[in-house]
């Protein structure tokens, strides 16, 4: 079962304000869904070689993740790979738009996964709903922690 899920969504702020957020690994459980805790194995924001340890739930199913970032395209571009709750690739973007940020994320999955008792297709739009969700309250976070 493959999945290869975009999300994304404009935030009315810089890049700079929506990174501190997205890529502070001891912000993750204000906007990524499901988390119930992040302990940061690499100090700071995430960068090239960074790595966490996310424990959550995703579809009913307790997972324990070690992320990694893979690679850093630049410091607004990082992708990132994870064992859990299925393996795969993260890519997170911040690009410049016209009054704030464009923040996309994408989620690829690599080999098989263990959810099989779900229909691929019902697994991707889950995948895709939960990154989308994510976006979501990662722009109230942002919007509010600069309103503050």
């Amino acid at each position: 079962m493959s999945v290869d899920a975009k999300a994304e969504i404009f935030i009315e702020k810089p890049r700079e304000a929506v990174a501190s957020v997205m890529f502070d690994p001891k912000k993750d459980k204000l906007w990524v869904g499901g988390l119930t805790n992040v302990f940061p194995l690499s100090p700071g924001l995430l960068k090239q070689g960074s790595k966490v340890e996310r424990v959550g739930v995703f579809l009913n199913r307790a997972y324990s993740a070690n992320l990694r970032v893979i690679k850093e395209i630049d410091e607004f571009t990082l992708e990132i790979s994870a064992n859990e709750p299925f393996e795969m690739k993260m890519r997170y973007e911040l690009a410049e738009a016209p009054g704030g940020t464009l923040a996309k994320l994408r989620i690829q999955s690599i080999g098989e996964n263990e959810y099989r008792q779900v229909p691929s297709a019902a697994f991707a739009r889950n995948v895709e709903d939960a990154i989308n969700s994510d976006l979501a309250r990662l722009k109230r976070r942002v919007e509010l922690l600069e309103a503050e």
